[in-house]
């Protein structure tokens, strides 16, 4: 039987934690895989893995997502944030029209690991996102890491 990862309470605000920490099974059947059996946007031919991770804090309705885009060697190539909401909610959320704006749909994330393949992964993650059961995907993840996280913390309070 697998253990369930547990992060500490102690994380700092707005800490993201990967799928597969909280729901390693969920994760383990459902995380993107992109095989390019050629090369594409100038990434070479191969398997790229879309790893995701979400806000740990409970109260957070972020409704975002950062993705390291791997390869099968499990070396990260990209960072990239996703959310799917529209421009609207991402400046009232933030309080801030210019982050806003950069939060909205997919982008580099500032902070995050990047490469020179950065760019072309963003290329790749944003055709992927057009198919709409990825993005619907990521959006049920969500939703089941944020459930989990407020089951954990209802079981610390009994």
């Amino acid at each position: 039987m697998k253990k369930t990862f547990k992060p500490k309470n102690d994380l700092p605000p707005g800490s993201f934690v990967p799928l597969f920490r909280l729901l390693p099974t969920l994760a383990e059947q459902e995380t993107g895989k992109v095989i390019l059996e050629q090369e594409t946007f100038g990434l070479a031919r191969g398997a790229y893995f879309l790893v995701e991770s979400y806000c740990f804090d409970p109260d957070c309705d972020c409704r975002k997502v950062m993705i390291n885009v791997m390869t099968d060697s499990s070396e990260i190539l990209a960072t990239i944030g996703f959310g799917w909401e529209n421009e609207e909610f991402y400046v009232n959320w933030m309080d801030d029209e210019d982050l806003g704006r950069q939060a909205t749909g997919a982008y580099l994330e500032p902070g995050g690991i990047q490469t020179a393949n950065s760019e072309k992964c963003l290329i790749l993650l944003k055709k992927s996102l057009r198919d709409s059961d990825y993005a619907d995907l990521i959006k049920r993840h969500y939703q089941s890491f944020k459930n989990k996280i407020k089951e954990n913390s209802d079981k610390k309070k009994e």
